[in-house]
């Protein structure tokens, strides 16, 4: 399940695991970057880093780079190992006269041990659900009209006298920015009714930013396996309830990329 490290060579880190001798990774994944190295691990005691040779010492955060680093943890996860991600573009690069990138990880892996194993029991049997939530476009505007009587007094009294001028101006404006405030507001009322739905089944919820106007809340959820199918179950009553007003983006079991990250300073292990 190792391989030695030679000097000279960069080597790009995806994650820490369990390190299973005698029953090595088979990864259909290829590494980061144009080359597509071969992923392999670099064990020590229990522990083993999944890793592939680089030609790169720094790596741009583009879509591409990303999904690498992304498919390769979520092909460790599906062999029913725990998974740790280590931070986006953690390159290990050899010291000439002192260590070799190999050896940087192995001074790692030992310096660290105790938090590495006590961050893999604490992960242990836990995969990472995500779910995304957006309003119906035009259900929303009924449900802020319905909602807010000064907002659809205001829209009525636009439209009845035709809106023109400066006054019609202003009044667009005013309304326009009272929609956005009760929005806002509606916002954090659904995205809180949702998360009451589901966050009893995890053992943890992290609610993320939301990156449009029409998403409601953007979670990931930390779930024992032993309960992905009730919350699956739970979703899809969620769904029912308010299929009528939303929409719903559920991505099922990846590694816990929202609530662990190793973090690696080389000049410490050095």
């Amino acid at each position: 399940m190792s391989r030695s490290s030679d000097d000279g060579r960069k080597i790009y880190l995806y994650c820490l695991t369990q390190n299973r001798e005698g029953d090595p990774l088979h990864l259909t994944a290829r590494g980061i970057g144009d080359q597509g190295s071969e992923v392999y691990s670099i064990s020590f005691l229990d522990l083993a880093f999944v890793v592939s040779d680089s030609q790169d010492g720094e790596y741009e955060s583009t879509r591409s780079n990303t999904m690498s680093h992304e498919l390769v943890c979520e092909e460790v996860l599906k062999q029913s190992l725990t998974v740790l991600p280590v931070r986006f573009g953690t390159v290990a690069e050899s010291t000439p006269g002192r260590s070799s990138a190999g050896e940087k990880i192995m001074k790692l892996s030992r310096r660290r041990y105790g938090e590495f194993e006590s961050l893999l029991r604490d992960m242990e049997e836990k995969v990472e659900l995500g779910l995304k939530a957006f309003w119906l476009q035009e259900r929303l505007f009924q449900d802020i009209l319905a909602e807010n009587p000064d907002i659809r007094r205001m829209r009525d009294q636009l439209s009845g006298r035709a809106a023109a001028g400066l006054s019609g101006h202003y009044g667009r404006l005013d309304l326009g920015t009272k929609v956005s405030e009760a929005i806002d507001v509606k916002r954090d009322v659904d995205a809180q009714k949702l998360a009451r739905a589901l966050a009893p089944l995890a053992e943890k919820y992290e609610a993320n930013k939301t990156l449009m106007d029409m998403m409601i809340l953007n979670a990931a959820f930390l779930v024992h396996r032993s309960r992905v199918e009730e919350f699956d179950r739970k979703v899809d009553e969620v769904d029912v309830m308010y299929g009528d007003r939303m929409k719903f983006k559920y991505v099922g079991e990846v590694p816990p990329f929202n609530f662990v990250e190793i973090v690696v300073h080389w000049e410490d292990e050095d």
